[in-house]
């Protein structure tokens, strides 16, 4: 309150009276302006963050006879675990996927050859971050048309075959 000389006397209880003229003097130019350009920043950092790009990972590889050759194969590429996504190779053997807001984690995936049916599963771990672009999947000419074969399952066929003991028995002794 103002008194009659005015001074402006303070209850103790009520150390800021709010009136107009208070009101005024708070908001002068320098301050609506600073308070303005505050308000722009702060709206446009919150738009920003609300509609930026989502995060694009990248999963790409090859698919192909063998690593020395690099013969590509006409495959459909699947991803079957924990999304869902499908893609053919190129005619060099290449393919890519591109999956928005991915989760770091392990993938099955599944590689089917076109001319043969024979199917390859392997699981591959693709970081969220920086995806996985070196994957190689491996089909050998020994694979029998319409099976599936695990990661283990293609080793064996590249390891050599047991001798046959009776062979061996019968050379020694004639």
């Amino acid at each position: 309150m103002l008194l009659t000389d005015g001074h402006l006397w303070l209850h103790p209880y009520n150390l800021f009276m709010i009136t107009r003229a208070v009101i005024i003097q708070f908001f002068t130019k320098g301050k609506v302006i600073f308070a303005s350009v505050a308000a722009v920043i702060t709206f446009s950092i919150t738009l920003f963050n609300q509609f930026k790009s989502s995060r694009t990972t990248e999963i790409s590889g090859l698919v192909a006879v063998d690593r020395s050759q690099a013969t590509p194969v006409d495959a459909i590429v699947r991803i079957s675990s924990p999304i869902q996504a499908q893609t053919e190779t190129d005619a060099h053997g290449r393919f890519k996927f591109k999956l928005d807001n991915l989760q770091t984690d392990t993938f099955l995936i599944i590689v089917q050859n076109k001319r043969t049916n024979a199917a390859v599963k392997q699981n591959e771990y693709v970081d969220a971050s920086s995806g996985r672009r070196d994957i190689i999947v491996l089909f050998d000419s020994s694979m029998r048309s319409a099976r599936i074969y695990g990661a283990s399952d293609t080793g064996r066929l590249h390891r050599a075959a047991a001798p046959n003991i009776r062979k061996v028995l019968r050379n020694l002794f004639h």
